[in-house]
């Protein structure tokens, strides 16, 4: 019985592991940065009546900053990410705004991944 629940809980953690952003467990301050600087930059923009703020300081949507990591770690391109965006808020003036704010500030030459350099090309609009 206990090696069964230990069976489980490993499975229920490679399965939250597994579908986490690419930053998620490694130390990112590129990331981190960017977070911070979209919250100053893209102040008071709101994406579905939500500060950008609140977005990237992870009060509100965890969703928000998978995409947002994947987004900064070349996982999804700018198109997909605002897609996703408008998705899960609307697709309203305010909300687009806030999306090209935090694209104009997304850096040229971020990381592939958390931990490790490479150079991703600027997004396509």
């Amino acid at each position: 019985m206990v090696n069964r629940c230990i069976r489980i809980a490993a499975l229920a953690m490679a399965t939250l592991i597994g579908g986490c952003a690419p930053d998620a467990w490694k130390p990112a301050p590129g990331y981190d940065s960017f977070l911070d600087l979209i919250s100053r930059q893209c102040y008071p923009d709101t994406i579905g009546g939500v500060l950008v703020r609140e977005l990237a300081s992870g009060q509100v949507s965890a969703g928000f900053l998978d995409a947002t990591s994947r987004l900064y770690f070349g996982k999804m391109d700018a198109r997909a990410y605002r897609q996703f965006v408008v998705a899960f808020s609307d697709n309203g003036a305010a909300t687009n705004k806030a999306i090209d704010c935090i694209l104009q500030h997304l850096p040229a030459d971020r990381p592939r991944s958390a931990g490790v350099p490479g150079v991703v090309p600027p997004p396509s609009m």
